[in-house]
């Protein structure tokens, strides 16, 4: 969101240099005594430090004039000469660090110059990694969403998954920076990712390879019935959610089911112009700010908004913007939130790249409701609560693949039999599995292959026979209970 901080760091470093190459200095110079040569470095040295002082006094400066819970210059100065003589070093990135630090705020960081780099990377929608959207909760970083055809997804990875250890090291403790900065790294090498899903552990070997970030899936549910699954905010996608009302709206479809589980947030800009697509004119909700006086309320400007029947699946991963846009939803009647409730971050953190090329972010701000309702830390409680089961599949009791009769993989038989079961335990098979290879079957093969990055025949293959019989460790079986919740809901509607 746009806002202007009252950012002193142009005006100090200009007075700093005009103090560096005043004219005076020189002319007094001239009237004194002779003086011993000085070590030229010497002076380069001591105008360097003095630099580095006051960027470090206008990074604090700026810092305590919006970090919205408040803190002054001196605390975060003196937190700067605690860590200097802990550390017997000074330099601007560490006294940022200590500063950011000293918020005690979990959603502010630090960034060393790689990690920024990568971040970027992670915002302009194209780097070189895995294909994965990772979060932090209680029990570590887990895997939000996988990219289709990425390497993530052609390793097994799945959505739920807790990364544990990258390369051999663990990842207790560890931030999402932290674990993005050993995952991603130069096209063609390979890194080994441990994992943990539900009781069993166990470790995938990625090859590291150009990732575009996609930030919608689409599909139709019914004749009658969008699906529109959002995994983040970015700048790009409220053209991608308009461009598919679009296509709902030219083929008449007037029913949508708006997906933001696991979706951790993102551009809040983005939320807002996405809330403008589908949400008639009028209040959306309030941004509160350090300063009372800038405080401000959000609208939509939109007298043409579609008439589409809403609902919108939540779960305890939906963060920051997507609690924004779930919000702005509940508090107009424009949608009915269905799930379980969400992760409660109604901060708005500020991101910024230092002269050292390292960054920061800071919380500057809450959103609240249209009512007032304070979303931070609290989260929003859906219309209609829905938990979705996780069912264990006993893997022992799959079909044996027989090798030798790959070629007969879509005759029919027991073969079928083995690749229908270990579809449907990785979600791309709605149906019993039984010996009949159909339509159906096809379709889940096609599924499985788009995701895998491989040609989508809908006939299964050596390599496709491959992938799933070396897949050692346990299935578990997601039954989307809130998917069909809001497919019945909007059903049921007229």
């Amino acid at each position: 969101m746009a806002y202007k901080f009252k950012n002193r760091l142009f005006a100090l470093l200009t007075a700093a240099a005009m103090t560096l190459c005043t004219p005076s200095v020189f002319a007094e110079e001239q009237t004194t005594a002779p003086q011993p040569a000085e070590d030229p470095m010497e002076k380069v040295e001591s105008y360097s430090n003095y630099m580095q002082k006051n960027m470090i006094k206008a990074y604090a400066h700026t810092i305590a004039d919006n970090y919205y819970y408040g803190i002054t210059d001196e605390e975060l100065l003196f937190s700067v000469i605690c860590n200097t003589i802990d550390n017997g070093s000074f330099d601007i990135n560490s006294a940022i660090e200590a500063m950011i630090n000293r918020l005690d705020d979990k959603h502010a960081a630090f960034y060393t110059p790689e990690e920024y780099k990568a971040m970027t990377e992670d915002i302009s929608g194209e780097f070189s990694g895995i294909g994965v959207v990772i979060t932090q909760n209680d029990n570590g970083v887990v895997v939000l969403s996988v990219y289709d055809g990425s390497p993530s997804a052609k390793a097994g990875i799945a959505e739920g998954d807790y990364i544990i250890g990258v390369n051999g090291t663990s990842t207790e403790g560890m931030t999402t920076a932290d674990v993005r900065s050993l995952v991603v790294g130069e096209t063609g090498s390979d890194v080994e990712i441990e994992l943990r899903r539900g009781d069993t552990t166990f470790k995938t070997v990625c090859t590291r390879a150009p990732v575009t970030v996609k930030h919608t899936e689409t599909k139709m549910l019914s004749d009658e019935i969008g699906y529109l699954k959002l995994t983040e905010f970015s700048k790009n996608s409220p053209d991608e959610v308009q461009a598919y009302v679009d296509e709902l709206q030219k083929n008449r479809v007037k029913k949508l089911v708006l997906d933001l589980r696991n979706n951790p947030g993102g551009d809040l800009d983005a939320a807002l112009a996405i809330a403008n697509i589908f949400i008639s004119a009028g209040k959306l909700g309030e941004l509160r700010y350090k300063d009372s006086d800038a405080n401000k309320f959000v609208y939509s400007t939109n007298y043409n908004a579609p008439k589409l029947k809403i609902a919108v699946l939540v779960n305890e991963n939906s963060a920051s913007a997507s609690e924004f846009l779930s919000m702005a939803f509940q508090g107009r009647g424009a949608a009915e939130i269905i799930g379980t409730k969400t992760y409660g971050k109604g901060s708005m953190q500020v991101l910024s790249r230092l002269l050292t090329g390292a960054g920061m972010k800071y919380t500057f701000g809450e959103f609240y409701s249209v009512k007032g309702d304070r979303i931070n830390t609290i989260g929003i409680t859906p219309d209609i609560a829905v938990e979705n089961d996780s069912v264990k599949v006993d893997e022992s009791a799959f079909e044996k693949i027989d090798f030798d009769k790959v070629e007969e993989g879509t005759s029919g038989g027991k073969m079928t039999l083995a690749l229908e079961q270990r579809l449907n335990a990785l979600g791309y098979f709605d149906e019993e599995p039984d010996e009949t290879f159909n339509e159906s079957t096809a379709a889940a093969v096609r599924s499985m292959q788009m995701r895998l990055g491989y040609d989508a025949s809908g006939i299964p293959g050596f390599y496709e026979y491959l992938y799933l019989n070396d897949i050692s460790y346990d299935f578990y079986k997601t039954k989307d209970n809130q998917l069909a919740k809001a497919t019945e809901y909007l059903e049921n509607l007229k």
